[in-house]
Formats: C-alpha cells, structure tokens, sequence
C-alpha cells in the first residue's frame, strides 16, 4: 500500500517520462469534491483536465483548488472535448443517461455516481451506447473499495461465519423538516448573506421532482451492491416506503426485506432521515453465521475515516466481548475507499495491473451491477406500492 509521501514521489518522476490520463469531472459539488478530485489530483497516473459545472461559483472553487487545464458551464463541451480521455460523473440523476451516451458515442471512459439513471429504461439506453462503442464504464458504489468491506468479502468466501443465516444493516441520517418555520428563518438568513445552504448541501436529492425517488434511490444501492457482492443476485423483496416530511418531493424512510437465490440468507436494510439526533447519524451493520457474526460501523462519509469490523466466533463467548479486527493500510487517506475506486478506475483504463489497490478486477462494479442495484430499488418500490413481495427479475409495467 502506498503512502501520500510515495504516491507523490512517483507522480512526480512519472510526470517526467510519461503522459497521465487526462480526465474531466462533470459537476463540482460535495461528491466530486470528496470522492473523485482529490484523487485524480494525487494520482501519479491522471490529472484533472477539465471541469464542467453549471454554477460559475462551483466552478470557481473547484479551479483554485485543483488548477484543471479547461473549465466548463455546459457539460457537453467537456463531454466533446477532443483531449480528454476519461470522465466522471457527478451530476443529478437525471443527467446521467444523456451524458452517459454523449460520453460513450465520444470514446471516453466513464465512472458514474449511482443511482446511474431514473428509471431501468434509461439504463439499458446507457448500456447499449457503452456496449456498442467498447468503453469501460465503472459504477461508483465506492462503499466496495472500503477495506473494511473488503475483509468482510474474503471472511465470507472463506466461510469462517459458517452458513449466513441473517443480516441487518441500519443506516441513518437526520434531516429535519425543511419546511418547519425556524428552518426557513435560518435559510432565509444565510441566503441573505449569499449563502444558500440547500444548494450546497446537494437539498435537489430531497426536494426536485427530476430526482426520480428519494432517499432509498439516492443511498440504496450502495448496500443492495454489497449485498449482491457478497450473497449473489436476488430473489425477491418485500419493503415498506414512506414519505415524513412534506417538503421532500418522494421517500425519506424505506425498509426492506431480500433473499436471494443463491442462498438461505435475509437481509433486512434500513435506510432513514427520519431519526432524530446528529445529521452524521448512524451506519451499522451485523451479519450473523452459524459458527459466529461480524459486526461493523462506519463513520461518517465525509470525515473519509476507516470503518471498524469485529468478530465474533466461539472463543468469544467467553468474555462475551467481540474482537477488533485491524484492517491493514485503512488509515492511509490514499486507501480509503474513494481513493481506491479512483485508483481502480484509472488502472483499468490504462490497463494496468490493480495489485497496487489490492483490489481484483473483478470485484470492480461494472454498468451492469449498477443496473441490478437501481432494479433492486425499483423492485422495492414497487413492493410498497402493491403491498407484495417482488421476484427478480423484475420488469416495470
């Protein structure tokens, strides 16, 4: 594994010898900010070439922060940009699939926030224009390239848990009404001093009708793709979906129940604004095997911190205390999971080994993993609607 102090000593020496991947980013607000910039910017491999983002000020901030070569308002320059050879993703959801196509009919590489697309239509558009034109497309459900959840895979496969009987995964955050009078008066305030927090805070997840879904489309299928990593495709869900908050534009609170096909194993997650306390709120998990469980809880995602595993197995009965597994490299920033999704990223373009990362090739999710986790949230939806449980696959009517 790498250190920042090594990563930028390479760079440095291979700027001398080689070209880097020139890539553009495609909106400038808090995913691209955390999750994608930092890393093409620290990667001896790539280099941030262009920006694009609506919003001058955006535009603005992100340039002084990163020096990107070009700058653009309307994405689809950036998309037709001659120069650039790979491109992230980081716009509204609705954006997705025609910046997706433009990209791929163009030969760029893509990696795409989830969810990729607002309905599974727009996805087979996007998968078709990928498949055609041959390029490599990278999902970004980064909680994969997590060690934490990496361990958790190779624990699995060993079988050390024995047969998975059950797994609750709960994960919450806080938002408050956003229409409650003391809100409004705070937003008010700050606007008036040129600061509008809800545009800063990415508030269209809750409040554009463009958006597609709530809460569960937006953080869903980060554990529907680790569930399916680690237990394989699906075989039905039965949810219950609700909407709190009347100034948010669809759900706030889901929970749901999935088997699969491969297995014996439930998995019940929930997914939350709706509990009251701190916005950062909770991330926790459990899996329980015949022969013992792990437990996990991860931080929250902006303090780009390490997650915390334990274990426990039948010598720890004894104390009745679980173990604290030590995740080995976790505490290096450049191992954190959106630096080793980027890092994923810029190795497969390149065609390069990714025995650097740590990571297999083919763990890294594709277009059609971020298909099967939209389809699953769909699915969920449509389970709440009917008050039924739904098979997969599942096709919309």
């Amino acid at each position: 594994m790498k250190s920042f102090f090594s990563a930028f000593l390479e760079k440095y020496l291979y700027m001398s010898t080689n070209s880097r991947l020139k890539v553009g980013v495609i909106g400038c607000g808090i995913v691209a900010k955390n999750g994608h910039l930092p890393w093409y910017s620290k990667s001896p491999l790539a280099e941030v070439y262009a920006i694009a983002d609506p919003d001058s000020n955006h535009l603005k901030k992100v340039s002084n922060l990163y020096h990107p070569v070009k700058q653009y308002q309307d994405p689809n320059e950036l998309i037709d940009d001659p120069q650039i050879d790979a491109i992230s993703i980081c716009s509204p959801n609705w954006a997705h699939k025609d910046q997706v196509i433009r990209a791929a009919n163009n030969g760029k590489h893509i990696l795409c926030e989830k969810p990729l697309a607002v309905s599974l239509k727009n996805v087979d558009e996007m998968i078709r224009a990928v498949e055609r034109n041959g390029v490599i497309f990278q999902t970004a459900t980064q909680k994969r390239f997590d060690p934490g959840f990496q361990k958790i895979k190779e624990i699995l496969e060993k079988g050390t848990l024995g047969e998975i009987v059950h797994v609750s995964l709960y994960w919450y955050h806080y938002i408050p009404d956003l229409d409650a009078k003391w809100i409004k008066k705070g937003l008010t305030f700050f606007k008036k001093l040129g600061i509008d927090i809800l545009k800063e805070l990415g508030a269209w997840r809750l409040t554009d009708p463009r958006s597609g879904g709530g809460d569960f489309l937006d953080h869903g299928p980060h554990y529907i793709d680790l569930l399916r990593w680690w237990f394989g495709e699906l075989k039905n869900v039965s949810a219950q979906v609700r909407k709190f908050q009347a100034a948010n534009q669809y759900e706030d609170h889901t929970a749901a129940l999935f088997s699969f096909k491969e297995s014996r194993t439930t998995a019940i997650f929930e997914r939350s604004y709706n509990f009251v306390g701190r916005h950062a709120g909770k991330e926790q998990g459990r899996i329980h095997g015949l022969k013992g469980k792990l437990l996990f809880d991860v931080p929250f995602e902006p303090k780009l911190k390490p997650m915390k595993v334990y274990k426990y197995l039948y010598p720890n009965i004894i104390t009745d205390r679980p173990t604290r597994m030590m995740i080995r490299g976790s505490k290096d920033p450049w191992n954190l999971s959106y630096a080793r999704q980027v890092r994923s990223f810029i190795n497969h373009v390149l065609d390069r080994s990714n025995e650097d990362v740590g990571f297999p090739k083919e763990w890294i999710p594709t277009i059609y993993d971020g298909r099967a986790a939209l389809e699953a949230v769909m699915a969920a939806y449509e389970s709440s609607r009917m008050q039924s449980m739904i098979s997969f696959p599942f096709i919309p009517k």
